[in-house]
């Protein structure tokens, strides 16, 4: 199984050198949830001939500061000549992957059920778009079915992390056609013996930290299946650190428990990140922050779980609507779009509701992220107060 090896990404920290002892280590990875283009986001985007989807985030990347970012693609850059499209068959313009960039987002996964709407070659178009952005990707292999994507492997703030990325299928399934070998590529699907396999090599990598992301479960379910959380215990007990989940389009429990490294998180479901789903419980999403911390002599380990809630707002004309994401917690972020005032007072209740289903704390801090889990009181494990959140 090949790994893909990206040595030296965003080194903020630094290795010590011979001979000297080398000094505590924290970092910060965040996870966002479905990255969507819907039409109506795509008509947003357009200015004559131009698309520029930065707006659409612009008011939340304060929150995507100095943190390694992961996001869940949704759709396809299979070009223009397609014909860019959303659902079902979604087809972005490429000025996507470059504002997916200009958040803040540093790898993507792409093993989901809309990589493969527009064929292999789109997914193999995608994927060059995205190098050409600088954004690393993971979810898909080369060559045949017999060589899946490995884990990938990439070095941050004084840290190896190694991600594997799994889907439950395709909404359109791959066939045996005539493609060249430049185009071909496989999707990486769920099973115990790829998890197992993608796992060991990842750990064989000499990876501190761990990352499974899951395309799993059942639309619009507040809650996870039986096979998620079967999956969801494969994985920490094959050496997985964060298992990280999508696909629901809502919201889903964040639990830790205990591993054999210490700590686990599993965010079965995180929602739509940006979307135009329009019902309340697909508007709303969290961005998922994880402490990670290295002491001297000692392996890296879990320290906190933090969560920013967030909403999707649409404000506007039909084909000209202003769809952004907005942060949904109680505190002022610079340089937030202005938004009506009832816009505000609903992302907050919305906001709040969320941070009750999840069970953060009550108050934000500086960063605008609430607190769901922490090392140093590790016995106050995050439990929601609401069945779905309202």
């Amino acid at each position: 199984m090949e790994i893909k090896a990206l040595f030296c990404f965003l080194a903020i920290g630094l290795f010590c050198r011979a001979g000297e002892i080398q000094a505590d280590t924290r970092a910060r990875v965040i996870f966002i949830g479905d990255v969507m283009a819907h039409q109506e986001q795509i008509d947003g985007a357009r200015s004559s001939d131009l698309w520029d989807f930065s707006h659409q985030f612009r008011s939340v990347k304060p929150l995507f500061k100095d943190a390694m970012t992961v996001a869940n693609l949704e759709t396809v850059f299979a070009g223009e000549k397609s014909g860019f499209a959303g659902y079902p068959s979604f087809n972005a313009p490429d000025e996507l992957a470059l504002a997916l960039s200009d958040l803040g987002v540093h790898i993507v996964t792409l093993a989901n059920n809309h990589i493969l709407d527009r064929g292999e070659s789109a997914a193999a178009r995608t994927s060059k778009v995205l190098d050409e952005a600088g954004i690393m990707w993971t979810g898909l292999g080369g060559g045949s079915d017999k060589d899946p994507g490995g884990p990938l492997v990439v070095e941050y703030a004084g840290l190896k992390w190694a991600f594997v990325n799994y889907s439950y299928g395709s909404n359109n399934p791959q066939k045996s056609r005539s493609i060249s070998d430049d185009d071909r590529i496989f999707l990486n699907t769920i099973s115990s013996e790829s998890i197992t396999e993608g796992l060991s090599a990842a750990r064989e990598a000499g990876s501190d930290i761990v990352v499974a992301c899951l395309h799993w479960g059942n639309e619009y379910q507040f809650d996870p299946t039986a096979r998620q959380r079967e999956v969801a215990a494969l994985c920490v007990k094959n050496g997985a650190d964060l298992v990280i989940g999508t696909h629901p389009h809502v919201l889903q429990p964040v639990e830790i428990r205990s591993s054999d490294r210490g700590y686990a998180v599993i965010a079965y479901s995180l929602g739509n990140f940006i979307s135009y789903q329009r019902t309340t419980p697909r508007e709303r999403s969290v961005i998922l922050a994880v402490d990670v911390e290295k002491k001297s002599g000692k392996s890296a380990g879990i320290s906190r779980v933090l969560v920013a809630p967030t909403r999707v707002s649409a404000t506007g004309p039909s084909g000209r609507r202003k769809i952004i994401v907005v942060y949904a917690g109680d505190r002022d972020l610079p340089g937030a779009d202005d938004l009506p005032e009832a816009e505000l007072r609903r992302a907050r209740t919305i906001g709040r509701n969320v941070l009750d289903f999840l069970g953060a704390s009550d108050t934000a801090g500086d960063d605008g992220f609430y607190s769901l889990w922490d090392a140093a009181d590790p016995a106050a494990l995050p439990e929601g107060r609401r069945k779905s959140p309202e």
